[in-house]
Formats: structure tokens, sequence, C-alpha cells
């Protein structure tokens, strides 16, 4: 099961795959960095669809993706 804590790790993942801060990352996705860097924090407790779908976005997948448990091992998997 993915819970929140999973889906912040798998933010920074991707994020961090990608060569981007977290500066660089808000402002594809079109959040202020304030706001990105808190919902990368612990501090976060829920996230809306909405937020999910644009950070799924921002990386170019579909929000299924993202929330898929294992699309990241997946998608490396198949890349080859």
């Amino acid at each position: 099961m993915l819970d929140i804590t999973h889906l912040k790790k798998r933010f920074k993942t991707l994020r961090i795959q990608a060569g981007l801060t977290q500066q660089e990352f808000a402002a594809i996705a079109g959040f202020d960095y304030k706001f990105y860097q808190y919902l990368e924090s612990p501090r976060k407790k829920q996230i809306w669809l909405e937020t999910l779908d644009r950070i799924a976005n921002g990386h170019g997948l579909e929000c299924w993706q993202l929330l898929h448990p294992d699309y990241l091992s997946y998608a490396k998997r198949t890349k080859r």
C-alpha cells in the first residue's frame, strides 16, 4: 500500500532523478517554491488529487503512474 510517506519519497526520488532542485521543479509544475518544499516535508499530512496531478504532469507522467506502487521500478526495467 502506498501511504503519504512513501508518496513523498517518490516525489523526491523523481525530482532528484530528473536532476532538479525543489525550486526548479516547483516552477515546472506551477507551484510556489515554499509550497512544494512543504509537500516534500514530513509536516504535510494530506495531499489533494489536483496537486498529485500537477506533480505527475511536471514529471511527464499520468497520475496513476505516480500512484502505482511499483511504477518506478517497472519503468526502469522497461527502458532497456
